[in-house]
């Protein structure tokens, strides 16, 4: 007989879980494996939910530091206009983010009365004497765009799942882990009990002992 026919503990729903796992489960059949089986599943439940809490909270913390990061950025930034002079060209690296990138020569005046010029990104459709608005620093040269909210915002999110990601597996690999030993652990217990009741159930044992 293969030990993988060994007998199970009956099947418990989500809440018979929790029952079982704290002891007041009132099935005689319940063994104290079905009873570490489900405490192992309850665990892995909790630690699903503060990894979940987690991920929130490090969403939370990282969208904060980076709106102020971007606050104090964005103080020493201007949004001016800035008027197309030559014709739209492709930029040299022609994808980036996925999508194709087109420049132009173009001026603007930042600060009061200076006049400036320099090559800035446009829409592909740009023609020249449009204006295009973009950000310069204090002293009126280009400088990168703040990041929206919404992209701050899918940043964050992006952090929270993937540290809800990495402690979602390691409660996986634990629970794993957890029923591995638990199961090799029934094998052991049926392994021995099998060999004290296969000679009494296939009639190899003395009379003797099996009156006993």
């Amino acid at each position: 007989m293969n030990s993988s026919h060994r007998a199970e503990g009956p099947p418990a729903p989500p809440c018979g879980h929790l029952r079982r796992a704290l002891g007041r489960e009132r099935n005689p059949l319940s063994r104290p494996l079905d009873r570490a089986r489900s405490l192992a599943l309850v665990l892995t439940a909790l630690g699903v939910v503060l990894a979940a809490l987690l991920g929130v909270g490090a969403s939370a913390v990282h969208l904060t530091a980076e709106q102020q990061r971007t606050a104090v950025a964005t103080a020493v930034l201007h949004h001016v206009e800035a008027l197309v002079e030559g014709s739209v060209r492709k930029a040299e690296a022609t994808v980036l983010g996925g999508r194709t990138a087109y420049r132009a020569d173009a001026s603007w005046n930042y600060p009061a009365g200076r006049s400036n010029t320099g090559v800035i990104d446009v829409p592909r459709n740009t023609e020249p004497g449009a204006t295009v608005g973009i950000w310069v620093d204090r002293d009126g040269h280009v400088a990168a765009a703040p990041p929206s909210t919404a992209d701050l915002v899918a940043d964050a999110v992006c952090v929270g799942l993937v540290l809800f990601g990495l402690l979602g597996v390691l409660a996986a690999a634990g629970l794993c882990a957890r029923l591995g030993a638990l199961d090799r652990r029934a094998d052991r217990a049926w392994t021995r009990a099998w060999a004290r009741l296969e000679p009494v159930w296939s009639g190899r044992a003395p009379r003797d002992s099996r009156r006993d």
